[in-house]
């Protein structure tokens, strides 16, 4: 059974303020007034901005045409001929959703004509037209307003505000779906907006984790390229990246050309990622490319990579016999020391192996390290779930592997939690932003 969740019981709230404002207030029809509050409340409270505000913009338009309606219907239609009111009414329900479309704001229809029918159909012959119309203005609006107000109330809870929380993004707090599941999202928005220090960390370009990210407010810049890079949002610039020098991508680049092999170069040019690559030599690099080729972040270019251009790393995509070869030649090179090599299943072409080359200075923990600095940040909170992760799982305060981790993770990780599919990184999160033992 699923639990009764805040927004359902600050519905609750904002429906007995409605009726308690009423019986101060003396007058009005509280109906309209918790209706109102009802379909305001959102699981968050920017939404519940956004929605009073086309809930107001509907409101006036539903009052004014109900004004106008009964203006018309006193003057010219006859009270014992009712079926011209209701044909009246009716036809202006037209000009007033064309209003709401016209001013783009399509989602105020629905409140709107609840206003207008709440004032043409229900109100007495005998009423003062303005008078009527304006109480039932008022009605919503103060529904709109009590509900935005009680989901904006918060008690005050202690913050550890300089913790700094890190999760990787697949296998960890994306489920099993490839997306955050909306829970996540909400408590994310919540925690971002209470001051809390969120970011991501993955081996994934940019181009490839924003998509993921939309809808959530993030503010920090996210760690991509296995830790090679960080990037802004906001900006949308790399404000840091680990290249790997001239000289070493050079003995690289050797090892693949001696064995006729393929190598996708990655290097940053004005904030957008930039790949050089040569003739395929299997199918599995051919469905990589085609998969990213037209991506907006992401530029493809069959060439060699330019002298003056530094890679930030080497992706190659073979056999797990081949993948492992070029690794240990790699590794065996003079610049052997000054790199790392990580090889793991290309999911979507099962039998092939990516191959990734970085500075051996790019990691998610040096990254983390740098983010830290950075934001002043106290304290670190990591969450992950597999090899990469684990050196930045090892040096944070709070380490986390998931439950469905693997099994080199589980070894060194303090604290295994849910997996990915219980939402257990956020309401970890959640736990140790109030949790008093941090302070």
């Amino acid at each position: 059974m699923p639990k009764i969740g805040m927004r359902i019981i600050k519905s609750a709230i904002a429906v007995f303020l409605c009726f308690a404002i009423y019986l101060i207030r003396g007058d009005g029809i509280p109906f309209y007034s918790a209706i109102a509050a009802v379909l305001c409340m959102q699981p968050d409270v920017s939404n519940s901005r956004k929605v009073a505000f086309n809930r107001t913009v509907g409101t006036f338009i539903g009052g004014f045409f109900g004004m106008l309606s009964m203006l018309i219907e006193k003057q010219f239609i006859p009270p014992e001929i009712p079926i011209l009111k209701y044909l009246l009414v009716s036809a202006l329900i037209i000009p007033l959703i064309y209003v709401t479309v016209a001013l783009k704001k399509p989602t105020s229809s629905y409140i709107t004509c609840v206003v207008f029918m709440s004032v043409t159909v229900s109100h007495g012959l005998d009423a003062n037209p303005y008078l009527f119309a304006l109480n039932r203005i008022a009605d919503t609006l103060i529904g709109i307003f009590v509900s935005l107000g009680v989901n904006a109330f918060h008690i005050p809870k202690r913050k550890n505000s300089g913790l700094l929380f890190v999760s990787d993004l697949f296998g960890t707090l994306i489920n099993s779906g490839g997306t955050v599941s909306s829970y996540s999202r909400v408590k994310l928005t919540h925690l971002i907006q209470k001051g809390a220090m969120i970011t991501v960390a993955s081996r994934r370009s940019a181009a490839s984790i924003v998509p993921l990210l939309q809808g959530i407010p993030f503010e920090l810049p996210i760690i991509t390229l296995n830790g090679a890079a960080l990037y802004d949002l906001k900006s949308k610039t790399y404000l840091y990246c680990k290249t790997i020098p001239r000289s070493a991508a050079a003995e690289i680049l050797g090892v693949f050309k001696t064995h006729g092999l393929n190598c996708f170069t990655h290097t940053i040019i004005n904030d957008i990622l930039h790949i050089y690559y040569g003739t395929f030599t299997n199918p599995a690099e051919e469905k990589l490319y085609h998969e990213n080729k037209y991506h907006p972040l992401k530029n493809y270019i069959c060439s060699s990579v330019p002298e003056e251009r530094e890679a930030v790393f080497f992706r190659a995509v073979d056999t797990l016999d081949m993948v492992r070869r070029l690794s240990r030649e790699i590794l065996q090179l003079n610049c052997g020391d000054s790199i790392s090599t990580e090889f793991y299943p290309y999911s979507a072409y099962p039998g092939y192996y990516f191959l990734e080359i970085y500075s051996a200075e790019a990691s998610k923990s040096h990254a983390v390290f740098e983010l830290q600095r950075r934001l002043g940040a106290d304290r670190v909170a990591a969450f992950g779930d597999d090899k990469s992760d684990i050196s930045m799982i090892a040096d944070a305060d709070y380490g986390y592997a998931v439950a469905n981790a693997d099994e080199a993770m589980t070894e060194i990780a303090p604290n295994i939690i849910g997996n990915r599919d219980t939402d257990s990184v956020v309401k970890t999160m959640e736990k140790l932003f109030h949790s008093k033992k941090l302070i």
